[in-house]
């Protein structure tokens, strides 16, 4: 292979792998303008496990308001943290394993798989395993 030959070859390398870097901050850069909605975001019919019996509701999820939940156990809840198919948030609430109603600090913890979530709200007179189903 002749110096000339190498040269060009090297050169042709070069411009190769620069292309390549610029093909990829331009994706990169792109994916990151996109507003891609988080996995758990809509509107979800929720069952509530209890001992021994169940309850329904419905949960709206925005990153921007929060989570809206209506039924049984009606809030708005503002401390929302989305992350990938977790999510987890918390209020102060009428607790659902009390007939009286005493509001206390509840915790939900729970992952989205597809068109489905389950997790568990935890309140401090017992945890409760809560599923919920896309609209």
């Amino acid at each position: 292979m002749s110096e000339t030959t190498m040269h060009e070859s090297l050169r042709t390398k070069t411009f190769l792998t620069l292309a390549r870097r610029l093909l990829m901050l331009g994706c990169v850069s792109l994916l990151l303008s996109c507003d891609i909605p988080y996995v758990a975001e809509g509107s979800w019919d929720v069952v509530y496990e209890l001992p021994g019996q169940q309850r329904f509701g419905v949960w709206h999820i925005s990153e921007e308001i929060g989570v809206k939940v209506e039924g049984e156990l009606s809030l708005r809840i503002d401390e929302l943290e989305l992350a990938g198919s977790r999510m987890s948030w918390s209020a102060n609430a009428t607790n659902p394993l009390e007939p009286a109603g005493s509001v206390q600090r509840l915790n939900f913890n729970g992952t989205v798989n597809g068109n489905r979530f389950a997790g568990t709200l935890y309140t401090q007179s017992g945890n409760l395993t809560v599923t919920g189903t896309r609209q």
